[in-house]
């Protein structure tokens, strides 16, 4: 039986933040995914002024300042305005949904450097009015092809993604579909923008949610006709996941990125000011965020691995093995007031169960059955149920579940990744 789900909040943003069990939220959209980390020392000390000092890293490449009172969110902005991440209207930053790969222009291996692009593109979503009416979880991949650090298995409405053909690296354009990505041709990086665009419009005037994955599969012809397709110009990829997210990856001779990784995305703003010293020290300037709740940055050779100690003794993930990195799990009693449950404290628990038994999937915990910290399927997924959570193997919380949880039994933990049936523990 699946439980019903109440959704109460919205996707905050700084002009529009959303009221939550600590105060408000309020995200801050860095543009091209890319901040210097002087910003990022400013944002952390204004976290600490003007919210709870905590921040949260999103799955859009976003931030998120929790804690934010009615009367700290003016000043706030004053700091956003003064970093250039603040929009005129709640309108403009909503439709700024674009992600990026975090290593665009730094890694060699990319077709194509999607950041002229994702700027063009968000010049032109911001000059045309009509497409204000996007909804904001309406969002754009931009995919340079090729890297360390593909999006592929990262959703969007509208995707561009840089691939070979004809001999000549080119962008192909797709959307998505019922059964994933609808391709529909390929362009010059210099249309790309204006093409994405146009996808948009279509989204708009032909989708009964305004969404792309629920457009009648009708429309894929009319679709085509409206760009000037033909068949031959359907392009077809396959899903690839980056084997590597955190610690050391190689670039070139000279220079090397580090991912690192924060436990469920929540960092604190003392832990960001000191990141961003011991950068600085590294002669780091810009710090770029991923959909995967890590930061990147580039760092030459000879003290890439110092910086990687160095990050790893402020708490912040270096390894990719950390079970902590396949698990996503919400705030959590006092951060949420739609659950009672300590999502994060059982979590920690439930990694090191985890490391006992050597599993290796991914874990959701949620406190509610909204599931707000992962909408994709999750091998394992704990859902809140009063005191308890519901189990539910490969699927999401809005699928059945075969059992039920304890979480003040903490030695059955184990029970739950050794067991593939149903069970109560």
């Amino acid at each position: 039986m699946t439980a019903a789900v109440d959704i109460k909040g919205w996707c905050p943003g700084a002009r529009r933040p959303m009221p939550s069990g600590d105060g408000l939220i309020v995200r801050v959209r860095p543009h091209g995914g890319a901040l210097p980390v002087a910003a990022l020392r400013d944002l952390a000390e204004a976290a600490e002024r003007f919210g709870n000092g905590q921040i949260d890293l999103t799955r859009r490449a976003n931030l998120q300042i929790r804690g934010v009172s009615p009367a700290t969110l003016a000043p706030l902005w004053e700091v956003l305005e003064r970093l250039r991440v603040l929009d005129d209207s709640a309108e403009l930053e909503a439709i700024r949904n674009i992600v990026i790969n975090p290593l665009a222009g730094l890694d060699p291996a990319e077709m194509i450097d999607m950041r002229p692009v994702a700027a063009e593109l968000e010049a032109l979503l911001a000059s045309d009015q009509a497409l204000e009416a996007l909804p904001a979880k309406f969002g754009f991949v931009l995919d340079g092809g090729g890297g360390r650090l593909p999006l592929t298995d990262l959703a969007a409405d509208v995707r561009l993604a840089a691939c070979y053909r004809d001999g000549r690296a080119r962008v192909a354009r797709g959307m998505a579909a019922m059964d994933g990505v609808a391709w529909l041709g390929t362009t010059d990086a210099a249309d790309a923008p204006a093409k994405a665009v146009q996808l948009a419009r279509l989204v708009l005037q032909y989708s009964p949610t305004r969404r792309s994955a629920t457009l009648p599969s009708t429309m894929q012809t009319a679709l085509s006709a409206a760009l000037g397709l033909t068949d031959s110009n359907a392009i077809a990829t396959r899903v690839i996941a980056p084997s590597e997210r955190c610690g050391l990856i190689a670039l070139t001779d000279q220079t090397c990125a580090v991912g690192l990784g924060a436990p469920f995305g929540r960092l604190d703003s003392e832990t960001l000011m000191r990141l961003a010293a011991v950068l600085a020290a590294h002669d780091v300037c810009e710090i770029r965020l991923s959909p995967w709740r890590r930061l990147y940055v580039a760092a030459r050779r000879e003290t890439a691995a110092q910086c990687v100690s160095d990050a790893a003794r402020l708490g912040l993930i270096v390894d990719d093995s950390d079970p902590l990195m396949r698990i996503d799990a919400c705030s959590g009693v006092g951060g949420c007031p739609s659950t009672g449950l300590a999502t994060r404290q059982h979590a920690r628990m439930l990694a090191a169960a985890m490391a006992r038994t050597g599993f290796k999937g991914s874990l959701h915990v949620s406190g509610c059955a909204k599931g707000c910290a992962r909408s994709a399927p999750a091998e394992l997924v704990l859902a809140g149920d009063g005191d308890h959570y519901r189990i539910i193997r490969h699927g999401t919380v809005k699928s059945a579940s075969c059992g039920m949880f304890d979480p003040a039994r903490d030695g059955t933990a184990a029970g739950l990744f050794r067991a593939s049936e149903n069970v109560d523990v």
